[in-house]
């Protein structure tokens, strides 16, 4: 069974490389034409230092990091007095999925993000691999639909 804990992005950065890299390998890579993988981990450190990123990680009993859910927290622009948790970042290696890990897994973000001061958390997935029963199952609503365009 899976332990879940609030971690810091500095402090498992380098063990969280490899799954970053399969998280993009696995999901983003075919909607991204295939384009190299970075994670910006400068930019994930300074969000550290502003405290506007959480970390939820699952880990297998012997230690070894088996997934994370990553939020950025922002104020939200559009409902005043409301600190918004995006989620940025969520994967589970193949092994440790199955049964309701992953649904473990965000209810323990979204309870260390309620006692950090979110009041509403966003939830986003690939158009690829759509999460509509989990987030319903958390208890979310669709709101709106996002697309993008790369403009150069």
């Amino acid at each position: 069974m899976l332990a879940f804990a609030t971690e810091s992005f500095t402090e498992l950065e380098s063990e969280a490389r490899p799954l970053t890299a399969a998280h993009w390998n696995e999901v983003e890579a075919p909607l991204h034409g295939q384009a190299d993988y970075r994670l910006d981990t400068e930019r994930y450190r300074h969000l550290e230092t502003l405290n506007m990123l959480h970390v939820s990680a699952a880990r297998t009993p012997n230690g070894t990091l088996a997934g994370y859910a990553a939020f950025t927290l922002v104020p939200c622009p559009h409902r005043p007095q409301t600190l918004l948790a995006a989620l940025d970042g969520l994967y589970l290696a193949p092994q440790a999925r199955g049964g309701f890990t992953v649904l473990r897994l965000l209810r323990h973000a979204e309870t260390a993000l309620r006692q950090r001061g979110a009041g509403l958390v966003q939830y986003s997935s690939p158009a690829s691999r759509p999460c509509d029963a989990l987030y319903r199952r958390l208890g979310a609503h669709h709101t709106e639909t996002v697309w993008h365009k790369e403009i150069r």
